[in-house]
């Protein structure tokens, strides 16, 4: 029951299409179909296309431009600590000294304005540069480097899943193309049974009945009726692959059969070792970890003081305000200085830090736990993609001799048909047979194709993906 629902739903899909062409060869007036100019794209092509305008892909890039933005910061962080204070407004005249005032405190904020005001103008910079911090500048740096390559394997990781998925999509319409031209050939073929059938019920030959017609439009009718499979599975592909390449006009793919892949398939030790260099995750997990490190000697580096030099710019003008002349006494208003200093800079939240320390370190398990994970998942996939490979391929080489035997039955039955020893009937179970193996060995090429394709990305070996050439 499984076979015979695989044979009509994916060789009938395809026959519809080919029953709408020999309907448009039988009728010469009938109007011709106007399509839109179109460019066709090779497996390349698409690749590069889905690479450059996947949003996945763009929005990874993001975040790693984010990455790269923090890592700018940390850079300059440490040695920008720079403060610029300015004010300006006016001022009552106010003379006298710190002795022998002539202006009473609440002189500068009078109840109502009176004549006298003039404007004043104060102007204060202050600088600390950082001399010894005990590693928490390196340690903030390599952080943010770490933090650069989590994300850089991150956006190789979207980007491989993209590719794959455009693989998929195109070896899907490739396949469904060549069912469709398979249903093709099929359905010329169950025209031409119909026909010799009928032509020797007219005759009024006795070796045949209505019942033998009736059998073969019946195998007929189900292939057309479910045709439309094919054509939604060539549309969902074709759809599928616009909006990953980002063409959404004039897109098709290059009307060829469905090959098998270029690319052979090398021993499993290859793709797990590959894997361990170049697949993402593991490459992600291992940055992390440094990102991990560096945060803990950051947290520990915590426990003691910064080290610096402090310098500072201060000036003043008020002109209503007399000036002071005196170094013992403010002078508030009027005064330009200057000056550098070595200070230390200490925080004593000593427990609070022990435990962002006992934070990072847990942290820092959870990364090499993962690490751990990562590198023993891996293996599993790949050995489990590597035989699903080794299963299609084996099962493509199967179909491939079922394909030729019952290309050869046909041949041979048609032989006899043509010699007069047989009559169309004896058609119905080589093609079936032909049908059945053509469409499992075409499935078997897709899966291989497919299957290669998961392998590579699973290894992180995205060169030894089938090219589609």
């Amino acid at each position: 029951m499984r076979t015979r629902f695989l044979f009509v739903a994916v060789a009938a899909a395809v026959a519809s299409v080919a029953s709408s062409a020999r309907a448009d060869d039988d009728d010469d007036t009938q109007a011709v179909e106007v399509r839109a100019p179109h460019r066709t794209y090779t497996l390349a092509e698409c690749l590069a296309l889905a690479d450059r305008n996947h949003p996945n892909i763009w929005a990874a890039r993001a975040r790693l431009g984010v990455a790269r933005g923090q890592l700018e910061e940390a850079k300059y962080l440490p040695y920008f600590q720079w403060y610029l204070n300015a004010s300006a407004g006016v001022l009552p005249s106010i003379g006298g000294s710190s002795l022998y005032t002539q202006s009473s405190y609440y002189s500068i904020n009078p109840s109502n304005f009176a004549s006298g005001y003039e404007p004043f103008f104060n102007l204060n910079i202050s600088i600390l540069l950082p001399i010894y911090t005990f590693g928490k500048i390196s340690s903030g740096l390599d952080l943010a480097e770490a933090n650069v390559r989590v994300n850089e394997w991150d956006t190789e990781k979207y980007r491989q899943l993209v590719r794959m998925d455009v693989r998929r999509a195109y070896y899907g319409v490739m396949y469904a193309r060549d069912a469709r031209y398979l249903a093709k050939e099929i359905v010329k073929k169950l025209d031409k049974a119909i026909d010799g059938i009928s032509q020797r019920l007219d005759k009024g030959e006795k070796d045949v009945e209505e019942t033998d017609r009736f059998r073969l439009q019946m195998y007929r009718d189900e292939t057309l009726a479910r045709a439309a499979d094919a054509d939604r599975g060539e549309t969902y592909g074709l759809s599928a692959l616009r909006f990953m390449t980002g063409v959404q006009t004039g897109f098709d793919l290059p009307d060829e059969p469905i090959k098998k892949p270029d690319m052979p398939l090398a021993p499993v030790v290859r793709y797990l070792g590959a894997a361990r260099l170049f697949r993402p995750e593991v490459n992600m997990a291992r940055a992390g970890v440094q990102a991990r490190l560096a945060e803990l000697r950051l947290q520990r580096a915590r426990y003691f003081p910064d080290i610096g030099l402090a310098l500072n710019a201060a000036y003043s003008v008020a002109p209503s305000v007399v000036a002071q002349n005196s170094i013992f006494a403010a002078n508030n208003f009027n005064y330009f200085g200057y000056g550098a200093a070595l200070g230390l800079r200490w925080s004593l939240d000593i427990p609070t830090n022990a435990a962002r320390v006992q934070q990072s370190e847990s942290r820092l398990e959870e990364v090499r736990a993962l690490e751990r994970l990562a590198l023993g998942g891996i293996g599993v996939e790949v050995e489990n993609a590597y035989a699903t490979a080794l299963e299609a391929r084996t099962r493509e080489a199967h179909w491939d001799d079922a394909e030729h035997r019952a290309r050869q039955w046909i041949a041979t039955i048609e032989s006899a048909i043509d010699l007069g020893t047989k009559d169309e009937r004896a058609l119905m179970e080589p093609l079936r047979a032909y049908v059945f193996a053509r469409l499992e060995h075409l499935r078997a090429i897709s899966d291989l194709n497919v299957n290669m394709s998961e392998l590579a990305r699973v290894s992180g070996w995205d060169s030894a993906a089938p090219s589609g050439s």
